[in-house]
């Protein structure tokens, strides 16, 4: 007759203890290799979106783009964002409900489709909110380059690129979130975060610089060329501030 061997306490706890032992070596590895991974993707993406705006200028007597405009594409109406077309049946969706065309906003035809989303949203310390179905890209644009009023159309066109006084020190794209308490699984005792797409300096609008490598924003600047940069701390957004996310200094975005 077969009898069933089954563990003894004593064989049960030495495995416990090998798995916990196991489990608290290759934590930290595991953890660096999710950072490490965070920031090629954020590079990948920055690089992308960098080249990208480059060639737009070259195309378009190197004035930058709008944030965003309300047009039509393919007979349908909807907002054009920076990123990508949204139909008008998708604005009016919960969030993470709405769709996006990133191959139709203004820079569409000039960025390859490679960018990904970006890990580090989930393991900021704080519970992500989607915006869109499909991904997300968690970079975000200077709407001072979009026009006086850039956030919406109306404010005066784009600003060129040689308007600039110092391209060099002039921040284009920034990895970007945002904290959100307003918007439903979100709440004010409960705040999560969001990919955002744009930013400013102005000190009264919420900040929406993400500071998601060890405290730092990745930053591509109007020469194309990138870098790591610190958070204004007095711009750090207190609502979730595990969450690393803020504002530039003023003199990144002039």
């Amino acid at each position: 007759m077969r009898k069933n061997h089954a563990f003894t306490l004593v064989e049960l706890l030495v495995v416990i203890t090998t798995v916990v032992v196991l489990c608290a070596v290759a934590a930290p590895a595991v953890w660096g290799a999710y950072k490490t991974s965070s920031l090629a993707v954020s590079a990948n993406n920055i690089r992308q979106l960098a080249a990208g705006g480059a060639a737009y200028l070259g195309d378009n007597n190197y004035r930058f783009w709008p944030y965003r405009r309300d047009g039509e594409i393919g007979g349908v109406k909807g907002a054009i964002w920076w990123f990508g077309f949204e139909p008008g049946k998708s604005l009016g969706k919960p969030e993470g409900q709405r769709t996006i065309d990133m191959d139709n906003g203004p820079l569409g035809p000039y960025v390859p489709r490679n960018i990904t989303p970006d890990p580090s949203f989930g393991f900021a310390g704080t519970p992500f909110k989607p915006k869109y179905k499909h991904g997300y890209i968690g970079i975000g644009y200077n709407v001072l380059l979009a026009g006086r009023n850039g956030w919406t159309t109306g404010g005066g066109p784009p600003l060129r690129y040689w308007d600039l006084p110092n391209p060099g020190r002039t921040v284009v794209f920034a990895t970007a979130a945002q904290v959100n308490t307003f918007q439903k699984p979100a709440s004010p005792r409960k705040p999560m975060i969001e990919e955002f797409y744009g930013f400013d300096d102005d000190r009264g609008k919420i900040p929406s610089v993400h500071f998601r490598h060890n405290g730092r924003a990745m930053v591509a600047y109007a020469t194309g060329a990138a870098g790591l940069v610190p958070m204004d701390e007095s711009g750090k957004d207190r609502r979730a501030p595990e969450a690393n996310v803020g504002r530039l200094a003023p003199e990144a975005l002039r």
